[in-house]
């Protein structure tokens, strides 16, 4: 769609080079807001595709992260009933194994709490909810 926006903003721009060669200033004027409008349009959907990338790799990136936390559940399990039976024989650890499992609980709220990880731009927010439509019917 973006490809036949630049055709056809490429088409317009000769056309309006070729009727202000002739002189023909009412068919330029027309011409030059159907060409605004085109841009308009393009830079709409330019901001669109670049939002929607945004989403793809956030979501790409939570995802990833889910895997983590897949693995690293079973670990902060083992971490306790490991801790339970070190501290007969090793009273010390008890205190760097409950580090090493706050550690890893803090690392999954922290990863789930995170505020604000959908912020999007508010000016490409603002161009695509309120879209200019052409009245030629582009």
């Amino acid at each position: 769609m973006v490809t036949k926006l630049n055709e056809r903003d490429a088409k317009l721009f000769k056309r309006i080079i070729e009727n202000t060669q002739s002189y023909d200033v009412t068919t330029s004027k027309v011409l030059s807001k159907e060409l605004s409008e085109v841009r308009k349009v393009a830079k709409i959907l330019g901001n669109a595709r670049i939002t929607l990338e945004q989403i793809e790799l956030r979501l790409t990136t939570y995802h990833d992260l889910g895997d983590t936390v897949v693995t690293i559940m079973p670990t902060i399990g083992l971490m306790k009933n490991l801790k339970s039976s070190l501290v007969k024989f090793m009273p010390s650890a008890n205190q760097e194994i409950n580090q090493m499992t706050e550690m890893l609980g803090g690392f999954m709220t922290n990863s789930f709490s995170s505020e604000g990880s959908f912020e999007i731009d508010d000016s490409t927010n603002s161009e695509s909810e309120n879209p200019t439509r052409s009245s030629s019917g582009c």
